[in-house]
């Protein structure tokens, strides 16, 4: 990242499959982006494909949601701070989930590890980045939203309650953050294959869903106009 007037997007869940896709569109956009994810294999690979394709590659960040703690987050911050000066969009894309079961067998561990990586991660995150969002001329804080489990929650356990939460805290934030912003988006990119979804409906046909790729392009192309 060596050209300072470049706006800086930070995706959480970087490696995986939309999320490799919305850093690769947020750099063919003309912005820097912070890939930020648990899995350094998947982000050491999502560097060299963006090389491979002649794009400036992300700064990569190695960074569990799901076992950091406050000051961990803190840490974060400061190193944005001391080495880049600004965070201009801030998304929140990662997401945990094992598989669809009544709440009455979800495992206390399970429950404890999908909160954490998909509701309170995001809020300790935001705490911590805001005082850079809100130097942004455009500051925005976006949650990947899955409406589905909201619609119909039965059996969707910790993964629908951290959906609902975050829900909650978007609206909620952009309530208390006004007109001065950032600005706070939800956006549901809708079905998409992935791990995730493989694990609630296993004998999906990935032929049968919408490629990734595009719905980052429309992701960001919204983000980035406002709609």
């Amino acid at each position: 990242m060596e050209n300072d007037s470049r706006p800086v997007w930070l995706v959480t869940g970087a490696a995986g499959v939309l999320g490799k896709e919305l850093v690769r569109q947020i750099l063919v956009s003309g912005s820097d982006c912070i890939a930020l994810d648990r899995n350094a294999r998947g982000l050491n690979t999502l560097h060299d494909v963006c090389e491979r394709e002649g794009l400036q590659p992300p700064a990569l960040m190695p960074f569990d949601l799901a076992g950091a703690g406050p000051d961990d987050y803190q840490d974060l911050a400061e190193g944005l701070l001391n080495n880049l000066g600004r965070l201009d969009v801030l998304v929140h894309n990662a997401a945990d989930f094992v598989a669809l079961r009544p709440l009455e067998h979800q495992p206390v561990d399970e429950w404890m590890k999908i909160l954490q990586a998909g509701l309170t991660g995001p809020l300790l995150l935001t705490q911590a980045l805001l005082p850079l969002l809100r130097q942004a001329e455009s500051g925005a804080v976006v949650y990947v939203a899955d409406k589905h489990c909201l619609e119909r929650p039965a059996n969707w356990g910790a993964y629908g309650l951290s959906q609902a939460g975050r829900n909650w805290m978007a609206d909620a934030l952009s309530a208390e953050l006004g007109p001065r912003g950032p600005r706070v988006v939800q956006i549901d990119p809708g079905p998409f294959y992935s791990p995730l979804r493989a694990a609630a409906w296993p004998a999906i046909d990935p032929a049968d869903l919408p490629e990734p790729r595009q719905l980052a392009v429309d992701l960001v192309a919204r983000i980035q106009t406002g709609e």
